[in-house]
């Protein structure tokens, strides 16, 4: 009997924005993808102190933003399959691993992927502002 550790005390713990602005997701089919009209993703590591910081570091970001529009997905890495983690990072996978890696979504689509958000915060800032644009 397998047991799934729960990320959203460590979520809580290290987030800089209120967990009423945040969907803590233990399963990739929760996500819903097709049905985000505008939002971000961050795919969460627990087990992985770059993930943790660059998930601290990626919030604060976010909470200078007025980011009230966008649907705000943590998404635990343990729950995606390599063909999950296709759908939102195309041919990245080889590289994808518990560093803080995001995707932007518009209308069902990713737009935008960034994996190691500390060496990107550049291209964060101008996915976030695309999605936040009209």
């Amino acid at each position: 009997m397998s047991h799934h550790f729960d990320i959203r005390p460590m979520v809580e713990k290290y987030s800089a924005l209120p967990m009423d602005r945040l969907r803590v997701v233990s399963n990739f089919e929760d996500v819903g993808l097709s049905r985000i009209s505008r939002g971000i993703i961050f795919v969460f590591a627990a087990w992985s102190g770059p993930s943790v910081l660059a998930f601290r570091k990626f919030t604060e970001f976010l909470s200078s933003f007025k980011t009230d529009s966008l649907e705000l997905i943590v998404l635990d890495i343990d729950c995606l399959t390599m063909e999950s983690a296709t759908i939102l990072f195309s041919n990245e996978t080889s590289r994808f691993g518990g560093a803080g890696e995001l995707a932007w979504i518009r209308d069902g689509i990713v737009v935008g992927d960034c994996l190691w958000f500390d060496e990107r915060e550049q291209l964060a800032q101008r996915h976030t502002m695309d999605l936040l644009g009209d």
